[in-house]
């Protein structure tokens, strides 16, 4: 089974006059592809409604079920500021194929366990910012926006572990099948920014959570491929015999190969085939 990979679309920045959609772009890359199942690792768009209506426009066209946990934009609440994330959140899973509502079975053999996952500070420098640095979610001017647009009940701390926990609960209830895990923020240091590039030691701090790579690593033996999003580039590393895979779209401002649509979407698509019979 060909399984197609992406995250990061956000529509609403990048679907420009003129040019096919994203949406579309990824259903046509996904059938020229032979994808028999698609996984959008989050941040379809910063509204849930149309994060909703994206979704199925993917599903229709590709022709394959799409497979999806939030990203933190697509419970970001600019178009609604009363909304807090669990607005969001539930409101997204209307969407049938949503893994934040149940494990997808795959065969007898295989499933895909997910959700969105948040951060902890956990990825970033903190022999030189202390967590009241973080909770800031400010330095040199830029923010990091989910401060403005995300508001749960909780800290981000006890927001990690809240998803933590659910996911711990279905992976134990599934290691005697293979996963493919599936997040939104980043599970291991290997996938953030370099601290080389300006800021990025503060900014690490929001991509993620040491607590999802520790998961991988307690049930690696049921886990070929964790899959990941958020970061805005395309890596591919092995983390205790687990492939970790960020196939992230990004802004289009980011695309270095090409700002034709269609183009970057087809190269941003990764794809894993699997046999669903092992």
């Amino acid at each position: 089974m060909k399984i197609g990979i992406l995250s990061d679309l956000h529509v609403d920045k990048n679907n420009a006059p003129g040019q096919m959609s994203v949406q579309e772009a990824l259903a046509r890359s996904a059938r020229e592809r032979e994808a028999e199942l698609l996984i959008v690792a989050g941040d379809v768009s910063d509204d849930h409604r149309v994060t909703l209506r994206v979704l199925e426009e993917i599903e229709r066209k590709a022709g394959v079920p799409c497979l999806f946990v939030p990203g933190n934009h697509d419970l970001w609440n600019v178009a609604r500021p009363d909304e807090d994330a669990w607005t969001a959140y539930e409101a997204l899973l209307q969407f049938r194929h949503n893994l934040a509502s149940a494990p997808y079975l795959l065969g007898d053999r295989w499933v895909v366990i997910g959700d969105a996952g948040w951060f902890d500070f956990s990825f970033g420098n903190a022999d030189r910012y202390a967590e009241a640095d973080f909770l800031q979610m400010e330095l040199g001017g830029r923010m990091w926006k989910d401060k403005r647009y995300v508001r749960w009940d909780r800290s981000p701390a006890d927001m990690a572990r809240y998803f933590r926990d659910k996911l711990e609960t279905q992976l134990a209830a599934y290691e005697d099948r293979h996963i493919i895990f599936v997040t939104h923020v980043v599970p291991d240091a290997s996938l953030t920014i370099p601290e080389s590039r300006k800021d990025w030691d503060y900014f690490n701090a929001f991509l993620g959570s040491r607590l999802y790579g520790d998961l991988i690593r307690e049930y690696g033996h049921s886990i070929p491929c964790a899959i990941s999003g958020h970061v805005h580039y395309r890596k591919q590393v092995s983390l205790n015999g687990t492939e970790l895979i960020s196939s992230c779209l990004g802004y289009r401002r980011e695309w270095r190969h090409s700002q034709d649509t269609y183009r970057e979407v087809s190269r941003a698509l990764g794809v894993i085939d699997i046999d669903v019979a092992i």
